[in-house]
């Protein structure tokens, strides 16, 4: 605790001479605002892109619109109090209030999950082992009601806790020991079991008194069913969801990842998802967090220190529902949902640099096109270098030179190969994606919704001096491995 109170200190003091420069380092060096706009709009008319940004620095916004439409039809704009689902942002408020109870001494974070469901086989599961994803319980639609709970009616947080204590399926791992890479929705909806065990308030009930009223959050709620027509209001925005087959946007209502029964486990499921909110909500949400105005010092502090690690490539390890990392731009907390089954269609990013008291929130409903505009933003505001979406144009090449560029990189290990007289690229997650030549050391993605783009510098004799990758006008150097 000693060290983290010597990293606090440090980043206090460089938070007050950087509130003092920064006005003028803002007029003296670049326009941001402008800087940003530019992007954004290329990324709107090149990318499609739809939804809201929001930029501060030092609790004062420096960026703020909204871009594309609330519906699929594009019939009505988004505007800033249009309501996005947070998908997994959402452990954030979850995390806030277990640690909200234990601040009010109605828990403690070394309590087990028997304490509270003592019908749960599991005494060796604290309630720090959840927030850190970290228990090694089963997944709860997996493992769990698949096949046993079919289509009648939709289960609840406390259907979890009965559907567990039923199925008695053995731990993955010893508590504390790995990430739930897989699991991670039912140690958050425990959270919210305990939440509403704890506190005799359902979870929605629990954050609007708690959470969302005090800090005058007053279009955020949540939102259980969230397809369901007498769910919505006039500026909660439709989720676009592209298919792949199809190169086409659809709504992704009209989508089912996993079929009807999931749909009716999963759907009303709260902790790990449930919450829907804006950009001007979430930036009093994140200066609620970094003031500790909601939470007490010491909590905020457990809250945002590295835990269990999440990935070792960027190594992000797990804080109290929030991510906790440093890259180049520097030491951060983040929460990031990149439009799984949960919230297809959707990309939501709350990122915040601590050294530097930066705060970047981007919501949208068209996720395809979205999911590193975050980072992008962060290069322009950390004076990285950028390479704005445009329109690209494929040439004819002498295909012999593509065998120089074949190999496998630094970046998440991805591989060039040749294939079909053209460069592909493998994506991890995803299916290997086919690069077309813009000219003899320039290539681009195919699909028109991955912006991804390869460049090679080379001298005279055509040999490589260096090799970039480009995501959504994040420009980043790698290296060859092999």
């Amino acid at each position: 605790m000693e060290q983290i109170q010597v990293f606090y200190n440090k980043t206090i003091m460089k938070k007050i001479i950087l509130l003092l420069l920064f006005p003028v380092l803002l007029n003296a060096q670049k326009n941001y605002p402008a800087l940003l706009d530019e992007y954004m709009k290329a990324a709107v008319n090149v990318n499609q892109f739809s939804g809201s940004v929001l930029i501060a620095n030092h609790d004062s916004i420096i960026y703020q619109k909204t871009f594309g439409t609330i519906d699929y039809a594009g019939t009505k704009a988004l505007d800033n109090n249009s309501t996005f689902q947070l998908g997994i942002i959402t452990e954030e408020f979850t995390a806030s209030a277990i640690l909200l109870l234990k601040d009010n001494h109605k828990l403690k974070l070394t309590d087990t999950i028997t304490k509270f469901f003592p019908e749960l086989p599991y005494n060796n599961v604290t309630i720090q082992h959840l927030l850190t994803h970290s228990s090694g319980l089963p997944d709860y639609y997996d493992e769990v009601m698949k096949g046993k709970w079919g289509t009648e009616k939709y289960a609840t947080n406390k259907d979890i806790v009965k559907a567990l204590a039923e199925a008695k399926v053995a731990l993955a791992w010893k508590p504390g020991t790995q990430y739930n890479e897989f699991y991670y929705y039912t140690d958050y909806a425990l959270l919210a079991a305990i939440i509403e065990k704890v506190s005799g308030l359902s979870y929605a009930d629990f954050m609007q008194v708690n959470i969302f009223t005090p800090l005058h959050m007053l279009r955020t709620s949540v939102k259980e069913g969230f397809d369901k027509p007498e769910s919505k209001d006039a500026n909660t925005t439709e989720s676009i969801y592209f298919d792949e087959a199809k190169q086409q946007f659809f709504p992704a209502a009209n989508f089912s990842a996993f079929g009807s029964e999931y749909d009716h486990v999963a759907k009303n499921i709260v902790g790990s998802k449930g919450v829907s909110s804006t950009a001007q909500d979430l930036f009093l949400w994140n200066k609620a967090l970094q003031h500790h105005t909601l939470i007490s010092l010491a909590s905020q502090q457990e809250m945002f220190t590295p835990g269990i690690l999440k990935d070792s490539i960027s190594t992000i390890f797990m804080g109290y529902g929030v991510l906790v990392g440093t890259n180049d731009c520097g030491s951060y907390v983040a929460q990031i949902d990149a439009g799984n089954n949960e919230t297809l269609g959707y990309i939501t990013t709350l990122i915040h640099y601590l050294e530097d008291d930066l705060t970047i929130i981007l919501l949208a409903n068209k996720a395809k096109s979205s999911s590193s505009i975050a980072g992008t933003l962060s290069y322009i505001l950390f004076d990285k270098e950028i390479v704005p979406p445009y329109i690209h144009k494929a040439v004819t090449i002498d295909t012999s030179i593509l065998e120089k560029y074949v190999g496998e990189y630094t970046q998440y290990h991805k591989r060039l190969y040749k294939k079909e007289g053209t460069l592909w690229m493998t994506i991890r997650g995803e299916p290997d994606l086919k690069l077309l030549p813009e000219s003899n050391t320039k290539f681009f993605s195919s699909d028109k919704e991955y912006d991804w783009q390869v460049e090679f510098n080379t001298d005279n004799n055509g040999n490589i001096i260096k090799t970039y990758f480009i995501y959504s006008g994040l420009k980043q150097e790698v290296k060859k491995i092999k």
